[in-house]
């Protein structure tokens, strides 16, 4: 007589469930377990160098696997889908001095809240140029200008690159927390403090205009001084998609826009330019349609300064997993497969190596899968590299484990549940 269909699955359930579980509790299953945190901590303190690896190691060390989420998300977000509420920008294209005071006056007489001037001006140039650049600044007084946050021979946390600054000027830092142009942007500091003068704070760029602009938005970000906070990126502008309104300058100079783009939001003022094979004063971010091995940066600056001004507007931040939440979940993921893989490895070892390979694969498309849906869903980052690293090393760990506690065994008498040739 044949099972019902019900009976049949679950007798496949519960085998399924022994296989995990049976081990798990073995004192070997932790000890295992602990020896593969080792391993990782061993492996990765050796001062290797091979430059074999090096593309390998660069790569993996500026890729997440959220990076696919940015790329699919911005990608079907519709041309019509334009920030018309809060920001304006206006591209200076390559005007000098004077053309950026005129492009000022300009973008001044439309009555925008605040103006932000993402250009960084290194030092003198033409005195007559620089005299009426310098005259428009002053005489608007809702201009933020742009500087770089670095510390000076004394150490101490200076704003520097601006020659139009002085000490009534706004301002705010427009660099990031990267290593070298190459690295994706995916964190800023909304403030730096100095290391020793805890009173010595320098505002963001960001930050800056949302203090004139919004107090509310502002009040959001206060306290973060010296966090890193991740950018969630929701628009681009590309040749494709137009997600934040531009304004050309000739448009702008012969009275082609209208003023109601600019009235009483926040008008930001750079090079903007969205020419792929162009990538002059352009970046890598997460939003770069290849997101791994990438190779061409994908947008200017002032589109990042855009987003974060988006992101802290419209209260749309993502929430970090702790550290030891993440070391956390990977011992749990790693007790759980050390425990599935023993089980083959001792009852059933002419399958083990493809029960685990098996195992590995859906393990990485699951939690993989998983990531990017508590990051779309939830907005919380939650990093499994580490967990899946654990899952690759324990296959190997076994190896080592079992010839220790063998060793143990013969020696000590220690209690365990691999034998001397048991297969």
């Amino acid at each position: 007589m044949r099972k019902p269909l019900h009976k049949h699955i679950g007798q496949g359930i519960k085998k399924a469930g022994s296989r995990l579980t049976k081990y798990l509790y073995e004192r070997d299953t932790l000890f295992a377990t602990t020896w593969v945190f080792i391993f990782i901590v061993v492996l990765g303190s050796i001062p290797l160098n091979l430059g074999i690896m090096n593309p390998l190691k660069l790569g993996l060390k500026d890729f997440d696997f959220n990076d696919i989420y940015y790329q699919k998300k911005i990608g079907k977000i519709q041309k019509t889908d334009i920030d018309t509420k809060h920001i304006v920008i206006v591209n200076i294209g390559n005007a000098d001095r004077e053309g950026i005071a005129m492009l000022i006056e300009k973008t001044a007489s439309m009555q925008p809240k605040v103006i932000g001037l993402d250009v960084l001006f290194a030092g003198e140039k033409d005195p007559i140029q620089d005299s009426i650049l310098r005259s428009v600044i002053q005489h608007n007084n809702n201009v933020v200008l742009a500087v770089r946050y670095d510390v000076d021979s004394s150490h101490k946390l200076v704003a520097t690159g601006n020659y139009f600054k002085n000490d009534s000027s706004l301002s705010g830092y427009v660099n990031f927390p990267t290593f070298g142009n190459k690295e994706t942007v995916r964190y800023y500091y909304p403030f730096k403090k100095d290391e020793e003068d805890h009173d010595l704070v320098l505002p963001s760029f960001t930050s800056t205009l949302l203090k004139k602009y919004d107090s509310t938005a502002y009040n959001r970000i206060k306290n973060k001084i010296d966090k890193k906070v991740i950018i969630n990126y929701s628009r681009t502008v590309t040749e494709d998609k137009k997600q934040y309104l531009v304004v050309e300058p000739d448009a702008l100079m012969t009275g082609n826009v209208d003023s109601s783009f600019f009235k009483d939001k926040i008008a930001l003022l750079a090079y903007v330019n969205t020419n792929p094979n162009d990538i002059e004063d352009k970046k890598f971010t997460p939003m770069n349609e290849k997101y791994a091995g990438k190779s061409i940066p994908d947008v200017n600056g002032i589109i990042i300064h855009a987003n974060i001004l988006s992101m802290v507007l419209e209260d749309n931040f993502i929430k970090k997993l702790p550290s030891w939440a993440n070391l956390l979940i990977a011992v749990v993921i790693c007790w759980l497969h050390m425990s599935f893989f023993i089980h083959y490895y001792l009852e059933s070892h002419i399958w083990f190596h493809l029960a685990a390979k098996l195992a590995q694969v859906l393990s990485a498309i699951f939690f993989v899968w998983l990531g990017i849906y508590i990051f779309s869903t939830f907005h919380l980052k939650v990093d499994l590299k580490f967990s899946l690293l654990t899952i690759i090393m324990a296959v190997d760990v076994i190896y080592f484990y079992e010839a220790w506690a063998v060793w143990m065994h013969k020696k000590y008498n220690y209690r365990t549940v691999f034998k001397p040739h048991h297969h």
